[in-house]
Formats: structure tokens, sequence, C-alpha cells
């Protein structure tokens, strides 16, 4: 007996349970072997990657971004992206003001653009646009508060090109969504 019988006789699931639960594993393996080869490839930068890996799920999670329909282009896009804010922009040195100005930027940013959802979620009630967007700008609000702070931690230097990489990438997403310009 397959696993799809099995579902179906032992707790009574229609074919769209069935078809939800299988995605829902498929989605959960592709995100975790993701992380797990940008782990192997971030282990020089692993606390950094790790730190960075929570602050653009934290990002993604409230306000979305691109969004790559294979395996491939996403694992790509993320390597890339994961690599430019570990090991390219933080070369960039920016003054503790330009990086606090460039993070109010960024909330107004998310605010005006996000969130920017993958095409399979079409029902998207307003109250939780609502609430998405405060979010994500409230994460950057306090994000730019400890920058305040502790201006010149490194992680927090790092997390400060993730924050602009992805207004950046939100604002591409947006434009994607609209024009229909990345598949």
């Amino acid at each position: 007996m397959d696993i799809k019988q099995f579902l179906k006789e032992r707790y009574n699931l229609s074919n769209y349970q069935i078809a939800q639960i299988a995605f829902f594993f498929k989605n959960i393996f592709s995100e975790l072997s993701k992380m797990l080869i940008m782990g192997i490839l971030f282990h020089r930068h692993l606390k950094m990657y790790f730190f960075l890996l929570f602050l653009m799920c934290l990002l993604r999670s409230f306000s979305g971004g691109i969004h790559f329909y294979t395996y491939k282009n996403c694992l790509i896009c993320s390597v890339v992206y994961m690599w430019i804010a570990i090991s390219v922009l933080p070369n960039i040195v920016l003054p503790w003001h330009a990086r606090l100005f460039l993070l109010h930027a960024c909330i107004m940013v998310c605010y005006c653009i996000g969130p920017v959802l993958s095409k399979y979620r079409t029902h998207f009630p307003q109250k939780r646009l609502y609430y998405c967007r405060n979010v994500t700008c409230l994460i950057i609000c306090i994000y730019a508060f400890i920058m305040f702070i502790i201006p010149e931690n490194p992680y927090l230097i790092s997390g400060f090109w993730m924050i602009i990489l992805h207004s950046l990438q939100l604002s591409a997403a947006k434009i994607q969504t609209k024009g229909g310009i990345v598949k």
C-alpha cells in the first residue's frame, strides 16, 4: 500500500489534503536543503551566515520578495545574495549617520511596497497586509536603534547590508509582479 492510499484509508483525508501535506513536506525539505548547502558554502563565516539567515527569514516572512519557482534558481540567487551580504558589501564603509539614513529609506520602501507575495498566494486580507507591513517596518526601526547604539559591530554592519539588499529585491519583486519580468 502506498502512502497516499494509507492516508486516505487511515485518516480519511481527501486528495486535496494529501496534496497539501506533500506540498508542505516538499517545501520544508527544499528550504532546509538550501540552508544546509549554504551553510557548507559559508562554513568559514558560519556565525555571520546564521545571523544573516535569521534576519533574512524574518524580513521575508513579513514582506515577501522575489520568488523563483525552481529549486536551482532559488538556490543560486540565495547563494549570491548571501555572498554579497557576507563578503562584498561589508567592505563598503559608510559613516553611521549614512547607514541610519539608509535604514530609514528602507523603512519607507518596505512600507510603500511590501508585502510582495508569491503568485500562489492569491488571497491576502487587507488587515493582514497592513500588519505585515507594520511588522517589517518595526523590525527595521528596532534594527536602526540597535545600530545607533552599537554602530561598528561587524554583524550589525552585515545585517544593515542585508536590509538594504532586502529593500532592493523587494523593489525588484514589485516591478516583476507588475511587468512579469522574471519567471
